[in-house]
C-alpha cells in the first residue's frame, strides 16, 4: 500500500511541475555585440520568446519583448531569421502537448486497464475537441495561452482586438508570414515557406491523432509497453526539448539569408556554453551565451520524480503478482 501511495504522490508532484514549467523560462540566451556591450538577453519559453531580464518601463510589448526585437536587429546583420521564425508549430501546439503529457501521467496512476482506457479516451477526446475549437474556429486564438497570444501580438505589432476573431491556425500562418516578412527575402520564398509550414502542421495533427489512437488501442489490449510509455514519454521531456532546441539552432545557422550586410559561412549556434561569431575580415564579432534557465531545471526534477515513481510502481506490480 505504501508504494501505491508513494508512486502516485510523486506523479502528482511531477504533474504540478509540468504546469509550472509551461509558464517558466526554459533556456536563457545572451548576445553581445559592439552596439550592445552589455548584451541582449532573451528567454525561450515553450510558447514564445521573451525578454531575458525584467523591463518595467514602456508599453506592454516593450516589457515583454523589446530585448527579443533588439536581438533580431543584431541577427539581421548576419542574415539570420528572426527569433519568431523557428518552431511556429511547436509554440502553437505547446498547450495541447503538455495537456497530452499530463493525461498520460494521470492514466499511469490509475489501476485497471478498463479504467485506464476510459480515462485516456476521455482525456484525449477533450484535447482533440479543444484543439479543434482553437485551431479551426473563428476566435479560436483566444483559447490559446496568454503567453502565446502576447508573443504573436507583440511580434506582429498588433493589438489584441485586431486578432481576437482569428482562428488559431490562421494566427499561426499570419504570425509566421509576418516573421519571414521582416527579412529581405523574396515574397515568393516567404509564401513557399508558409505553405510548407501549413502542410507540416496538417501532418503533425495527423501524427498526433494516430499516436493517441495507438495509445488507446495499446491500453485496451493490455500491452505493457504502452503502459510504461505513459510515464517514459513525459520523463523524456528534457531530452525532447534539447533536441528540438538544438535542431532549430542548426536550422537558423545553416539557412542564413543574403540580406545581411555581413556574410559569414553557415555555422552551428551554441546550444550550451559560450562562443564567438566572427564577422569575417571586419574585425567585429558577436559573443553568445546559452544556458538552461530554472524551467529546464524543473524539467529535470520532474524526470527524476517520474523515474522514482516508475521504480516504485514496478516493485508494487511485482509484489501483486507474487
Amino acid at each position: 500500500m505504501g508504494k501505491a501511495i508513494a508512486f502516485r504522490l510523486l506523479t502528482i508532484i511531477a504533474i504540478l511541475l509540468f504546469i509550472v514549467i509551461y509558464f517558466s523560462p526554459i533556456w536563457w540566451v545572451k548576445l553581445e555585440a559592439p552596439a550592445y556591450p552589455n548584451g541582449v538577453p532573451i528567454n525561450f519559453h515553450v510558447n514564445g520568446v521573451f525578454n531575458g531580464k525584467p523591463v518595467t518601463e514602456g508599453e506592454l510589448c516593450d516589457q515583454l519583448m523589446i530585448q527579443v526585437h533588439e536581438m533580431d536587429v543584431i541577427n539581421h546583420f548576419i542574415g539570420m531569421y528572426p527569433t519568431a521564425t523557428p518552431a511556429p508549430i511547436e509554440r502553437a501546439f505547446s498547450q495541447f502537448l503538455f495537456a497530452f503529457l499530463i493525461t498520460l501521467l494521470v492514466v499511469f496512476m490509475i489501476s485497471g486497464r478498463k479504467l485506464q482506457a476510459a480515462a485516456l479516451g476521455v482525456g484525449l477526446s477533450i484535447i482533440v475537441a479543444w484543439a479543434y475549437l482553437t485551431l479551426f474556429t473563428p476566435g479560436g486564438v483566444t483559447l490559446m495561452s496568454e503567453g502565446y497570444q502576447q508573443f504573436v501580438q507583440c511580434d506582429m505589432d498588433m493589438e489584441a482586438e485586431e486578432i481576437e476573431d482569428w482562428s488559431g491556425f490562421y494566427t499561426m500562418q499570419e504570425s509566421y508570414r509576418a516573421s519571414l516578412s521582416k527579412t529581405l527575402q523574396p515574397r515568393t520564398k516567404t509564401e513557399e515557406m508558409v505553405a510548407i509550414m501549413t502542410t507540416v502542421t496538417y501532418v503533425v495533427i495527423g501524427v498526433l491523432i494516430v499516436s493517441m489512437l495507438l495509445f488507446l488501442v495499446g491500453i485496451l489490449m493490455k500491452n505493457n509497453l504502452f503502459y510504461w510509455l505513459l510515464v517514459i514519454i513525459p520523463m523524456l521531456l528534457p531530452v525532447f526539448f534539447v533536441l528540438e532546441y538544438a535542431g532549430w539552432l542548426w536550422w537558423v545557422g545553416h539557412n542564413l539569408g543574403e540580406w545581411g550586410p555581413f556574410s559569414i559561412p553557415p555555422f552551428m549556434p551554441t546550444v550550451l556554453g559560450e562562443a564567438v561569431i566572427s564577422l569575417g575580415g571586419t574585425g567585429g564579432r558577436f559573443m553568445t551565451h546559452s544556458y538552461p534557465n530554472y524551467g529546464y531545471g524543473l524539467m529535470l526534477l520532474s524526470s527524476v520524480l517520474l523515474i522514482f515513481a516508475s521504480v516504485l510502481r514496478r516493485k508494487q506490480l511485482r509484489e501483486m503478482v507474487q
